[in-house]
């Protein structure tokens, strides 16, 4: 039987997420919500939400994963109260926000003083870094594809959240970060 390659990484991101029940946690720019149904399967009594820009992808969401609160709703303008989240993360995602400053400053503002941000993001100089160029380019995608220290440096250097750790994950990278 075959490995799945993607269980180091999403232990990974589990450990770095942590979530608990009664929490409230928040998957930005969830696609068809699958991981956010693997969070919520984990993390028995979490709210789990989703949000993503494309509406076919939420309403698919919403047929195959009833469990999770997803809505059409961009990084850039998330519709929720302020200090509404314990946790929120990104898989693969940052790369696509229009607006990466603005989308870290609506994502501090819904998550509670002290609640964790985890992003997952891919490694441009990797094979699947350069394939998400490739298809980006085809697709007329204008993308931001950081490497992990710049994804750190950008991400240290604002006032929203504090860099509590980086883990190299070959073709990905995870960043975890603390609101402050």
């Amino acid at each position: 039987m075959a490995r799945d390659a993607s269980v180091p990484a999403w232990d990974a991101f589990i450990e770095a997420l942590s979530p608990q029940a009664g929490e409230r946690i928040l998957d930005v720019g969830a696609g068809d919500c699958s991981k956010a149904a693997r969070v919520y399967q984990g993390a028995n009594g979490a709210e789990v939400f989703a949000v993503d820009p494309n509406e076919k992808r939420i309403s698919l969401a919403r047929r195959n994963h009833p469990e999770i609160k997803s809505r059409v709703a961009s990084a850039e303008s998330l519709p929720f109260s302020d200090a509404y989240f314990d946790r929120a993360y990104s898989t693969m995602a940052l790369h696509h926000f229009s607006d990466l400053g603005r989308a870290l400053e609506e994502i501090a503002r819904v998550l509670k003083p002290g609640g964790s941000y985890v992003v997952v993001e891919v490694e441009p100089r990797s094979f699947n870094g350069r394939l998400f160029r490739f298809f980006g380019k085809l697709s007329g995608e204008k993308m931001q594809i950081m490497t992990q220290g710049q994804l750190v440096a950008l991400i240290g250097g604002g006032k929203q959240f504090t860099v509590l750790g980086a883990t190299n994950m070959g073709s990905s990278y995870l960043v975890q970060l603390k609101r402050s």
